[in-house]
């Protein structure tokens, strides 16, 4: 993937432009603002999305597109394979009889660490909606041990959660990339 430049920025809005007439009509001074502002938000994504986000963006627009159009399209390209809420429930209820299987070695103390082992070792390969859910493994376990009644419940709830669930991995991804970002320009100096 290819770095995004302040050249790039300059043609998304060129681009932008010429497709709505007068879309971006300020003086020179505001231009640079414009594109430098447009240039701090977009930095952080590959250019390759970028373009994709633009050309989808002027795709589908009635009026020019504004930041927060791109950056709409450039996080539904990203998301694009997200799994959906069945999914990710069929996902969870998948596992619980290992869980289960595996819970009931926790009693042996010469099992207990492979089978604390082998529950962390599932638990990190779920997916980060599932993680948030879940939190850490003795919620798993309790999961696994309730009954097909109780487990309905359990989905309603989930369903209701999986929203703010997913606004807590976008912006726990957000933070980890400014960390990232932050870490290479103090390298840099």
């Amino acid at each position: 993937m290819t770095k995004l430049t302040l050249e790039n920025v300059t043609e998304y809005i060129i681009k932008i432009n010429v497709n709505f007439d007068n879309a971006y009509n300020v003086s020179d001074n505001n231009k640079k603002l414009l594109i430098a502002s447009w240039y701090d938000i977009l930095c952080e994504y590959p250019k390759e999305i970028c373009d994709l986000a633009v050309n989808n963006a002027l795709k589908h627009a009635k009026f020019a597109p504004r930041i927060g159009d791109i950056v709409e399209q450039i996080e539904s390209i990203i998301y694009a394979n997200a799994k959906s809420d069945e999914e990710l429930w069929t996902e969870l209820v998948a596992i619980l009889p290992r869980v289960y299987e595996i819970s009931r070695y926790l009693r042996y103390d010469h099992y207990s660490a492979w089978a604390n082992a082998k529950l962390n070792e599932i638990l990190n390969s779920l997916s980060n909606e599932l993680k948030a859910y879940i939190i850490n493994t003795s919620t798993l376990i309790e999961l696994s041990e309730i009954n097909d009644e109780t487990l309905k419940f359990e989905k309603v709830r989930f369903f209701k959660q999986l929203p703010v669930l997913r606004t807590h991995c976008k912006e726990k991804n957000k933070s980890l990339l400014l960390k990232q970002i932050s870490q290479q320009q103090k390298l840099l100096k």
